[in-house]
């Protein structure tokens, strides 16, 4: 959405402020900006102006490094992996796109705040890999569709829908390498991966740029800030949202979590402007979001559709048999319900996520099993470190498992401005 350019006076009347969307007035939405926030998190026009700007603003480091790498692939993709590994002292030479996108890494925010890193892992870590599982398959990735200029971004860059359990996984195994205890230390896996999708984007960027079709009026740039707030919101989102489900966390720790996805927004390239340091400001920003961005289409709907469709894929139920059927249904409509309560029964009609099915009743006691394992869990003295090094190691092995079987292998990104290109054609002779 664009602002019109109203008076400077009414532009900055804090009593103006954005109209709520319906997405926000039903389901999940509802309840965590009733309950978390008040009116104060609701934007005004000036923040939204501001906001739509971003629209136009992508992560200049990462464009440089992928430019060079598309000069001299084998030399630049070395030297990256090299010092992203081992530090840019083990580089000869480095190429100064190299250097620039490392010292991103290298040079830490003030504000981070490493015991606050190590809490929130530690609490992240007590949530069990159903959970997870359930809640980025059923809210995170249908949230994250909801606007069709990042949905086209999606479907240029590969064939998500035939990908979508493989993607799933992906971004599970992606998250739980952020959140592991040191995973965003420097040469931790969630900062080494994040940095590598960080370069998968510009890749994405660049082969969008060099086909027709893209209207930069419209869409802004490809895979923009804008981009990034819905994507990364979803995801971050999820690690709170998980406390409906049971696994509670102390105002200690929910602020660690936030502080802790600040972090892995930074190093993902996410501008300091849009970078959350509260609850707050989350919610803020969501709102901003779905202010600029959601008005799902055939595109959301699809996409959404794969997602839950792959449910049974992903849990290994998916095999001929009677059986497998029956648990095919329990484990597809169990998610789908969730997504509907979570999102709201308005924004699921427009993209087709089914009503509410006998499952639904399966979740006061899913709810309460969650919350009295959580609980006992961390009663006693160690108990929450105890379940942290229990629950982290029980969710590498099931991820380990889970890739296994479905056999995925990271996708081969640096091919992205051949994908874009392959699809692009598709898409125009369809």
């Amino acid at each position: 959405m664009t602002i019109d350019a109203p008076s400077t006076t009414r532009l900055h009347d804090r009593a103006d402020r954005l109209r709520p969307e319906p997405i926000l007035s039903e389901g999940g939405p509802r309840l965590a900006m009733s309950l978390l926030a008040g009116d104060s998190v609701r934007p005004t026009r000036a923040q939204a102006r501001a906001f739509a700007k971003f629209a136009n603003t992508c992560d200049p480091v990462a464009d440089d490094l992928v430019a060079a790498m598309r000069r001299d692939r084998a030399r630049i993709r070395g030297q990256f992996e090299q010092a992203l590994e081992h530090g840019i002292e083990s580089v000869d030479d480095p190429a100064p796109e190299v250097r620039a996108f490392i010292d991103t890494l290298d040079d830490v925010p003030f504000w981070v705040d490493y015991d606050k890193l190590d809490l929130a892992a530690r609490a992240i870590a007590r949530m069990p890999m159903s959970t997870l599982m359930a809640f980025t398959t059923a809210i995170a990735f249908p949230a994250s569709y909801v606007s069709p200029r990042v949905n086209d971004v999606l479907l240029r860059g590969g064939d998500l829908a035939k990908r979508a359990a493989a993607r799933i996984v992906e971004t599970v195994a992606w998250s739980m390498d952020c959140t592991a205890p040191g995973g965003m230390e420097r040469f931790g896996a969630g900062t080494k991966n994040t940095a590598r999708v960080r370069v998968v984007h510009a890749y994405i960027r660049a082969g969008i740029a060099r086909v027709e079709g893209w209207n930069t009026d419209t869409h802004g740039r490809p895979v923009n800030q804008l981009h990034y707030c819905v994507t990364m919101i979803p995801i971050a989102g999820v690690a709170l949202a998980v406390m409906a489900a049971g696994h509670w966390y102390s105002r200690r720790e929910r602020d660690a979590i936030v502080h802790l996805y600040r972090y892995i927004a930074h190093t993902m390239g996410v501008t300091a402007e849009l970078q959350v340091t509260s609850l707050d400001e989350l919610l803020r920003l969501i709102w901003l979001a779905v202010w600029s961005e959601v008005n799902p289409d055939e595109s959301s709907t699809a996409l959404t559709d794969a997602a839950l469709r792959a449910v049974p894929r992903i849990y290994g139920v998916d095999s001929p048999g009677v059986h497998n059927r029956i648990r095919s249904w329990a484990y597809y409509h169990f998610h789908a319900d969730l997504a509907r309560l979570s999102l709201g029964s308005g924004y699921s009609d427009a993209v087709g996520i089914p009503r509410l099915s006998p499952m639904a009743a399966l979740y006061p006691l899913w709810f309460a099993r969650n919350l009295v394992r959580d609980r006992l869990s961390v009663a006693l003295p160690g108990g929450a470190a105890r379940a942290a090094r229990r629950g982290h190691l029980e969710r590498m092995q099931a991820i380990a498992e889970v890739k296994r079987r479905l056999e995925v292998r990271p996708y081969e990104r640096d091919t992205a401005v051949q994908t874009v290109g392959e699809r692009d054609r598709e898409l125009r002779s369809a």
